[in-house]
């Protein structure tokens, strides 16, 4: 998997060390932490319903938090990954988010259900830019 840059690649590395060894492995949490950590005011709003043992609560996240429109987007990708608990309109991925955004989303999904090892760089170089 790519990273947005190497702070994208250190906050995720910093939320996955606070997983229990057990959702290591969890593919649906692990694209919600690559998301999250993408940004840190991403980060500041998610991290308050991310429970671990009890897991994602969005549907309180989205009635507390305030999003901006891209935020909200890339928000709803993660739950869609999560559990598909939300509805998301597929052409928002490439209307609401800029270049880097449409990247983080599209590489979450396709780290979600495409199985393969994120540290398993293509061309050697884990990083987008």
């Amino acid at each position: 998997m790519q990273f947005l840059s190497v702070d994208h690649h250190k906050c995720f590395l910093e939320i996955k060390n606070q997983m229990p060894d057990n959702f290591n492995g969890d593919l649906a949490l692990l694209s919600v932490v690559y998301i999250m950590a993408s940004s840190k005011q991403l980060r500041k709003k998610m991290d308050p319903y991310m429970h671990w043992i009890d897991g994602f609560d969005y549907e309180k996240m989205f009635s507390e938090e305030t999003f901006l429109p891209a935020e909200r987007v890339l928000v709803k990708v993660a739950v869609a990954l999560y559990d598909n608990g939300v509805e998301l309109r597929f052409n928002d991925v490439f209307t609401e988010l800029d270049q880097n955004q449409r990247q983080i989303a599209l590489n979450a999904a396709n780290y979600r259900y495409d199985k393969q090892d994120m540290y398993k760089p293509k061309d050697g170089n884990l990083y987008i830019n």
